[in-house]
Order: C-alpha cells, then structure tokens, then sequence
C-alpha cells in the first residue's frame, strides 16, 4: 500500500542539486527562437538596439535547461524506494521519489518572472518538490499529484524565475487489475 503521509513527510521540501546550464544566454538563439515563434520585437532581433539585450521569457527555459536534458529528452529517474540516505536524483519528474504507477501526464505548468535576464547571464536551475497528495481521477482512484517548482538562478545567485510543475503519476488498466482496484 502506498503510504502518502510518509512520502510527503520525506520528499516535501526536497531539493535536487543546483545544475548549471551548458552555455551562457547568446544572442543567435534568441534572435532564432524569436523568428519561430513570430516575435518581431527589434529589441531581441537587433544586436545593439538596446545597451543590453534581454532574454524574452518565452526562451528563458531554453536557457536553463540544456545540461539537463539529453538528445533523447528528460528522462524520470527510477525509484530509490525514498531512502533518507540515498542521494536524490535531479530528474526534474521525480526526485527519486516512489510513485504509484508507471504513467504520467502534465497536468499544468506556471512561471512566475522574478528578475530581467539578460545577453551574456548563465543560469542555472534546481528541482524542489513542494507538494505531493492522491486525488481521484476517471485513470486512477489514487492518481498521485506531484508539484515541483525549477529554481532558475543566474551567476550571481539570484533567483530570476519560478517554474511550477504539476504532474500527474497514475496506473495503467494492467496495474490497478493487478492492485485489486475495480474501476466504474
């Protein structure tokens, strides 16, 4: 049986290490990803428009992220079965935490911008976990909703952005016939 008060009690507050993007926010992507996105705003189009040259918060991420993902995407970390003395993974999913089932879905993702990031700032993020909790859904009576918030930090430690995460773990039809769960 999943015990959720004690997965809460241990996984709540949880941090994952501070990971330091690849490169330093460039110009040439930003112009790119503008481009793509229909963005025409001469102040990240043109180098030199502005004394400096902001990032927009739509590419933000694309900044924040790159060491952590692979060529194949993110991947969830397996289980450490929520061992205190295990190291935590930094998988932005999970944090190693158990989960109830082998499926997940996205169910929403909030950012709040804190501070201007600019041309030349190189940041880096963390994963902490600040919520976890069972809600009924028509996939799993025992969906298990997890919220994680990415720390983004530039290089003088400033926090610059909160991305807020909610995922959704759930079973599949196999795995709750096999728990003894009927569904309506």
């Amino acid at each position: 049986m999943y015990d959720i008060e004690a997965v809460r009690r241990d996984f709540i507050g949880r941090t994952s290490p501070k990971r330091r993007a690849k490169y330093a926010v460039e110009h040439e992507p930003i112009r790119r990803h503008c481009i793509m996105v229909g963005n025409d705003n001469p102040l990240y189009l043109e180098p030199g428009y502005a004394p400096r040259t902001p990032c927009p918060p739509t590419a933000l991420w694309i900044f924040s992220m790159v060491e952590r993902l692979g060529p194949k995407g993110p991947t969830p970390a397996k289980s450490s079965g929520g061992k205190p003395d295990e190291k935590p993974s930094d998988s932005p999913f999970s944090l190693s935490m158990p989960m109830i089932g082998s499926q997940f879905t996205n169910m929403g993702r909030e950012l709040e911008f804190l501070l201007p990031v600019y041309v030349g700032d190189h940041l880096s993020s963390a994963t902490r976990t600040a919520d976890i909790y069972l809600k009924p859904t028509r996939l799993d009576p025992e969906s298990l909703w997890i919220v994680n918030e990415d720390i983004i930090t530039n290089q003088k430690d400033e926090v610059v952005c909160l991305i807020r995460n909610t995922l959704m773990n759930f079973r599949t039809a196999d795995e709750l016939r096999t728990a003894g769960v009927t569904q309506k």
